[in-house]
């Protein structure tokens, strides 16, 4: 085993649990009007389209959660997240291009403060790189490592967090520097 492989684990792990929180936000009856709204903020205006694809991309990274854990479907998995987060990606860019920079991102649900930026173009940059690390082969997640591939992913968890939460607070600030 090297690093490669343990940090495939890692990231594996990682993305389960940022997929499966993108996905239940997607999946709640009560955040449909606020995807609806983000949806066309985006420039789809058909309702029923926005509230079809909000279901789609929730079962999409309900799925990828799943099948990046297993090694038969990690690359695959990995593959197709790298494209999701891509098209995130150049989403949100095209809307910064355009000028849009209080619309909500959608990354974190109904209730995030969370708006296109920037930094939050990095951030999914960075998570691009990341995950294209699940297309090797993971460790096999042998008994004496279970605990430090835990702990590593844990750690990524509240660095993602805590990369979140300084983007709301500069944008908080950013507001209210121009008062």
């Amino acid at each position: 085993m090297d690093l490669l492989n343990f940090t495939s684990d890692v990231m594996a792990i990682f993305l389960m649990w940022l997929f499966v929180n993108a996905s239940i936000h997607k999946l709640q009856v009560d955040n449909r009007n606020y995807y609806q709204q983000l949806f066309s903020d985006y420039g789809l205006r058909n309702k029923n389209i926005a509230i079809a694809l909000c279901y789609f991309l929730g079962v999409v990274e309900m799925t990828l959660a799943f099948t990046i854990l297993f090694e038969a479907t990690r690359s695959q998995a990995a593959i197709l997240s790298v494209l999701l987060l891509s098209v995130y990606l150049i989403g949100m860019t095209v809307q910064l291009i355009q000028g849009k920079r209080d619309m909500s991102c959608g990354c974190s649900g109904a209730n995030s403060q969370l708006k296109i930026s920037w930094p939050l173009i990095i951030r999914n940059g960075v998570l691009i790189v990341l995950t294209l690390n699940c297309t090797l082969p993971g460790a096999g997640f042998p008994p004496q490592l279970w605990f430090a591939v835990l702990m590593a992913s844990g750690f990524m968890i509240l660095t993602y967090s805590c990369v979140e939460n300084l983007i709301v607070n500069a944008q908080k600030i950013s507001i209210l520097r121009a008062y």
